[in-house]
C-alpha cells in the first residue's frame, strides 16, 4: 500500500508529550552527571587537603607526622 506524503510526515513528527519526556530524560542524565562530578570534586578536595597537611608537617621537621598517615594494610590473607 502506498502511503501519502502527509501520512509519513505525521508519523515522524514528535508530539509534545514525547518531546517533554525526552527533555526530562536529558535533564535527569545531566543532573546525575553533575552530582557525580560534585562528589568526585569533594573527594579530591579532601585527599589534597590531607596531603597538604602532611607536607606542612614534614616541612616543619616535626617528629610526630606518622600520626597523620594510616599504617599500611597487609596484603592478602595474612593472619
Amino acid at each position: 500500500m502506498i502511503e501519502s506524503r502527509y501520512e509519513k510526515e505525521e508519523y515522524f513528527e514528535q508530539d509534545e508529550e514525547e518531546a517533554e519526556r525526552i527533555q526530562r530524560k536529558k535533564s535527569v542524565v545531566a543532573l546525575a552527571i553533575l552530582a557525580v562530578l560534585v562528589i568526585a570534586g569533594i573527594f579530591l578536595f579532601e585527599k589534597l587537603r590531607d596531603v597538604s597537611r602532611l607536607q606542612d608537617c614534614l616541612m616543619t621537621r616535626a617528629s610526630n607526622c606518622n600520626d597523620m598517615v594510616e599504617p599500611p594494610k597487609p596484603a592478602g590473607n595474612l593472619r
